[in-house]
């Protein structure tokens, strides 16, 4: 399912992929960064976040959660 799909749904888990890859070529960050946020509120119980490398978007969520 994509993000954009996930609006008003809630699951027990969500997975997002590739935070490492975001914000997409061409793509307007604030605008990715909503669309993560949105993604990542659809999990009730667990979230799960994967990148493979760091990026703006990765050094953002490490400094909250250390924080």
């Amino acid at each position: 399912m994509t993000m954009h799909s996930s609006k008003g749904l809630e699951f027990p888990i969500v997975a997002v992929s590739g935070i490492g890859n975001m914000p997409v070529n061409g793509a307007d960050s604030v605008n990715e960064a909503k669309l993560l946020y949105v993604a990542m509120t659809r999990s009730t119980e667990k979230l799960l976040l994967t990148s493979h490398r760091e990026n703006e978007f990765t050094a953002q969520l490490t400094q909250s959660i250390a924080g």
